[in-house]
């Protein structure tokens, strides 16, 4: 039953929820997904570090929303270093940094992904000045999820590299309505 209502879960999420396997006789379930779901111990913390010239940086603390398009789904990721601990609100305190995965396909699988990567460097000393970077190539792996989970999370490892850096590490995400959105 659990798997089951897993795989309905994940089919909501833009995946397929597998198919039975090909020599099993009708009826059988697909393959088990749960490994997926498992995230514990250094799964479930945050390490991005930052790298840009001789200055670093690591973000350690993340959370996620879901952006809604029609019928497609997209996770809104957010790593930060500094402010306030739990979900953003427009009163929260500004974070020092924030790196931002904007358009992060809900995973269901280790299959690596991409996403536009956006740094935001709120102190100013990051990025020598520019509020901003863009990413010129981003790497999204999909570690583990669990969107039916008391606390649904995302883990995944990414890599960003910009003109003037870099960013890699790993994020472990949860979620949280204040950064839903729709299109």
């Amino acid at each position: 039953m659990r798997t089951a209502l897993l795989i309905v879960v994940l089919a909501a999420c833009g995946s397929d929820g597998g198919s039975p396997l090909p020599d099993a006789p009708p009826g059988t379930d697909a393959p088990d997904v749960d490994d997926f779901t498992v995230c514990d111990g250094a799964c479930r913390t945050t390490a991005l570090t930052a790298t840009f010239g001789a200055d670093t940086r690591t973000l350690d603390r993340a959370h996620y929303g879901i952006t809604t398009s029609g019928a497609t789904q997209t996770l809104h990721v957010e790593a930060y270093k500094g402010g306030d601990p739990g979900c953003p609100t427009s009163s929260s305190a500004t974070p020092a940094y924030t790196v931002i995965l904007g358009q992060v396909v809900p995973p269901t699988s280790s299959t690596p992904t991409t996403s536009p990567g956006n740094l935001l460097d709120f102190t100013g000393d990051l990025l020598d000045g520019p509020l901003g970077a863009a990413a010129t190539m981003v790497t999204v792996t999909p570690v583990a999820a669990d969107p039916s989970a008391t606390e649904p999370f995302v883990a995944l490892d990414a890599t960003l590299t910009f003109a003037a850096g870099t960013i890699t590490g790993h994020v472990f995400a949860t979620h949280c309505a204040s950064l839903d959105s729709s299109e």
